[in-house]
């Protein structure tokens, strides 16, 4: 039952973290053109940079959860390595639930408000000369940290079962 809760939790992040992935062929496609555009033609684009720049941002945000769930995090495990499973899993959901998790949530809510706001107010980022519209990537960063955040939850289930459970 809780594998089947698991797995169900983890959809999203697999979806969306396989699209986070395949945003690296657009990124590499508009990077090399704007080096031939900068350097062969003497012609840059105005919006070659920034674009690369949102497709980067929204590959680590929408991939952060699948690397999470893969444990792919870069970790510090001086306080749990070594440790039996069960001491492991609970420094791991004392983190989860009094750092990550609240830290995730609050993100997440002021994101969403800010994403809010600048749809409403029509806000541009003001990067460059192409200065696109700012909602659609505050959009991208909500998504990715709402998808973090739920991944977390299912690490605590997973902590959990463990520590219940034992080895």
């Amino acid at each position: 039952m809780i594998d089947l809760l698991i797995r169900a939790l983890e959809a999203p992040t697999r979806a969306v973290g396989i699209l986070a992935a395949w945003l690296v062929v657009p990124l590499v496609l508009v990077t090399v053109w704007e080096v031939f555009l900068r350097y062969a033609l003497n012609a840059p684009t105005i919006w070659g940079f920034e674009f690369a720049t949102m497709l980067t941002g929204a590959n680590w945000v929408l991939g952060a959860a699948l690397a999470l769930a893969a444990g792919a995090h870069v970790r510090t495990d001086i306080f749990s390595h070594g440790f039996p499973r069960r001491v492991s899993a609970g420094i791991d959901l004392a983190g989860y639930l009094c750092l990550a998790l609240p830290v995730l949530a609050w993100l997440t809510w002021r994101l969403w408000e800010h994403f809010l706001n600048g749809l409403a107010s029509g806000e541009r980022t003001g990067a460059s000369a192409w200065n696109p519209p700012a909602w659609p990537m505050r959009l991208v960063l909500c998504i990715g940290l709402g998808l973090l955040a739920l991944q977390v939850v299912v690490e605590i289930i997973k902590r959990t079962r463990t520590l219940v459970r034992g080895g």
